[in-house]
């Protein structure tokens, strides 16, 4: 019954973020595009905002020693080394090829846009291949190190304080953004259409993705989408009798996560359907045809950037929720190694395939605000 309680309090916890990163326009590829080409910053701007609630949160908990009351401590992801740069290479190029990562590729297959299904099950084949592999990196040096280095630790101040202004820090980030955000002056960004159907703005969203960071880790646990893939498919790796040796045994964290990704489905088809975008429709042509002219060329690189993000994720130790907007709040060094190297092999990968094709990405701005891409 306990190990039930977890299922549905992970299910729960990631249908409610998967309603928030709908809603904010996280799961549209003119979005993930969008940032990667810094021509639309919205994404950057939400991520900045929850950084700095779960950042600010966890520091005042310290500060006034309530961390033991409410079971708001950190876990801090480590340090790994050159699996950082391996792993941020990888996810960088999928993730900048297809528009998603982990989380937002399950939100994707939850709002319709069921060409993403490809990507889901390329996520599941990459952690099978990542399994069989492991001995093979530990073995060539790749993976193996793993050491908790923080920000705090290497400069010796207290979290706590640290922690505060780290999060003082991404507002004024998340307002320099938005001052310089490329979407604003030249029109891109949609005017919103009231609360139920249109986008929410990205600082309450990242107000809520904060929030739910940090309820997630005073339930013991650690909101990231590539472990939440790793451990359901360990989890129906050990019901059909073909367990990961990745994911040894079945434990209550390990069936939060699982719930954690399932539960993005129904967060974001709800979201969708009451937003009215739930339409039966991958990539806007426009876009499409930035990236792969025929329908079978997109699925298939749609399937692969699903198999790269898992094998990045799983070497370099996380995803953009894992790495990034869980995990800067911590200060973990490591974490911050893989996002950034992920970022800047994201950012040059975009820029190269839309290269000289700006125009065209503008151009199929309305058709993907129809579709909502």
């Amino acid at each position: 019954m306990e190990h039930t309680s977890h299922l549905i309090m992970g299910l729960l916890t990631g249908f409610l973020f998967g309603i928030v990163l709908h809603k904010v326009g996280a799961i549209r590829y003119s979005r993930v595009e969008g940032m990667l080409l810094l021509r639309d910053l919205k994404i950057m701007k939400f991520a900045f905002m929850g950084i700095a609630t779960a950042s600010i949160i966890y520091g005042l908990v310290d500060i006034f020693g309530l961390a033991e009351q409410t079971n708001i401590i950190p876990r801090i992801m480590p340090y790994m080394g050159i699996a950082h740069l391996v792993g941020g290479f990888l996810f960088g190029i999928a993730m900048a090829s297809a528009g998603f990562c982990p989380g937002t590729c399950v939100a994707r297959v939850g709002a319709g846009k069921f060409i993403s299904a490809a990507g889901v099950i390329g996520l599941i084949l990459g952690i099978i291949i990542y399994d069989a592999i492991k001995p093979a990196l530990v073995e060539a040096g790749i993976l193996g190190m793993k050491e908790k280095l923080t920000l705090y630790g290497v400069l010796g101040l207290p979290y706590g304080v640290l922690a505060v202004v780290w999060g003082v820090l991404f507002i004024i980030f998340a307002l320099i953004a938005d001052w310089l955000d490329p979407a604003k002056k030249i029109g891109y960004d949609s005017e919103n259409q009231g609360w139920l159907r249109g986008e929410w703005h990205w600082a309450i969203s990242g107000i809520l993705a904060g929030l739910i960071i940090t309820w997630a880790t005073a339930q013991g646990e650690y909101l990231g989408f590539s472990g939440g893939a790793l451990a359901f498919v360990g989890w129906v790796g050990h019901l059909i009798g073909h367990p990961l040796d990745s994911v040894p045994k079945i434990t209550e964290g390990i069936l939060w996560h699982a719930g954690l990704i399932i539960g993005v489905l129904p967060g974001a088809f709800l979201s969708a359907i009451i937003s009215g975008t739930f339409k039966f429709d991958a990539v806007p042509p426009a876009f499409a045809k930035g990236v792969a002219p025929f329908p079978w060329v997109r699925l298939v690189l749609v399937f692969f950037a699903g198999i790269f993000l898992a094998l990045g994720a799983m070497i370099g130790g996380g995803c953009t929720t894992g790495a990034f907007l869980s995990a800067y709040p911590t200060l973990s060094i490591g974490s911050m190694a893989m996002s950034a190297t992920y970022f800047a092999v994201g950012v040059l990968t975009a820029n190269l395939i839309y290269f000289g094709r700006w125009s065209k990405f503008i151009q199929a701005k309305k058709e993907s605000d129809e579709v909502y891409d």
